[in-house]
């Protein structure tokens, strides 16, 4: 029989899920040590500028762990490069991968949140306009097809203008780090994922396995349209926030107390489609999104980080290849 298999990975805790909460050095790089001590996949960090809770750099927080860390990808999903300029995030993405020696995805997307845009004087209704943009910058200034030719690139966009701009040097990877793009699932937004993607990061709190079915293969049907490989292109779940316990209360009350004042979300919405739950209970979650197609989840606790990155890896990961 074969054994199913997904790919696991999970969310730096940059996320203070009250606003007063804080995350050390100390605790950040031992959460990013003890996941790949465990032997999962990937390590990924999500982007916000401001928000309702607090929120370390996502910059700042993966360039630590690349320091600090030798073997496990790591990674944005997303990283915001409308609010923080193209130009600026390949050169810093660029960095990343070379200190980490090519362990590097890249997710990308505009992201969702207002404040950001209004804190960084950029218009919110342009932000998918900036962002289809962004990444032809983003593409230009990575992929040198003739290495013999001149780096320089020029760009004449609404929003972008370069004229003979280079960020050498270059990504470790060649010719550039995986680029995933982060959507909800719009038609519009996932012909954007085909043209531009090396792969989809979809939401965990805002698809169930249905939708993510039906969306995948729509997926694919545009990137066949595009001429594009479906065969190597990558999907994932990101942001599946959670907390494995037996007691039911616990459970309750992390969902409750925690997770849903800091998204505004409702709790029953956010315990019903995320990972909270007995083991049991979250292993037919997975199951559900194996059968839908899903090939990578990234867990993210929401308390007692470093168990329960343990109880899932130990507890519901090793049973998929």
């Amino acid at each position: 029989m074969l054994m199913k298999s997904i790919a696991f990975g999970t969310h730096l805790p940059v996320m203070g899920f009250v606003r007063k909460e804080t995350v050390s050095r100390e605790q950040l790089i031992s959460f990013a040590q003890k996941a790949e001590e465990l032997g999962y996949n990937s390590l990924s960090v999500n982007d916000h500028i401001v928000f309702r809770t607090g929120w370390l750099d996502a910059i700042s927080s993966l360039s630590a762990i690349a320091a600090t860390t030798h073997r496990i990808k790591i990674g944005t999903s997303i990283l915001n490069i409308v609010i923080r300029n193209p130009v600026i995030c390949a050169k810093a993405l660029s960095s990343i991968d070379i200190l980490s020696s090519g362990r590097l995805f890249v997710g990308l997307g505009p992201g969702s949140h207002k404040g950001d845009y209004e804190a960084c004087g950029i218009p919110f209704e342009d932000r998918w306009k900036r962002f289809s943009e962004a990444l032809e910058v983003i593409h230009a200034l990575w992929n040198d097809k003739d290495e013999t030719k001149s780096s320089l690139v020029d760009y004449e966009g609404k929003y972008y203008r370069l004229k003979g701009v280079s960020i050498d040097p270059k990504p470790f990877q060649k010719p550039r780090p995986p680029i995933m793009i982060a959507s909800w699932g719009s038609e519009q937004g996932l012909r954007r994922v085909a043209k531009y993607g090396d792969g989809w990061m979809a939401s965990a709190y805002n698809i169930t396995p249905d939708k993510f079915k039906e969306k995948w293969n729509q997926l694919l049907t545009y990137r066949r349209e595009l001429n594009k490989d479906v065969e190597s292109f990558e999907n994932s779940v990101m942001t599946m926030f959670g907390y494995i316990a037996n007691d039911k209360e616990k459970v309750h009350r992390m969902v409750k107390e925690i997770l849903s004042p800091a998204l505004g979300r409702s709790a029953d919405e956010l315990e019903n489609l995320l990972l909270f739950g007995s083991t049991d209970q979250c292993l037919k979650k997975i199951d559900l999104l194996y059968e839908s197609g899903v090939k990578r989840i990234h867990f993210w606790p929401v308390n007692d980080y470093i168990e329960q990155i343990e109880i899932f890896f130990n507890e519901i990961a090793q049973n998929y290849g």
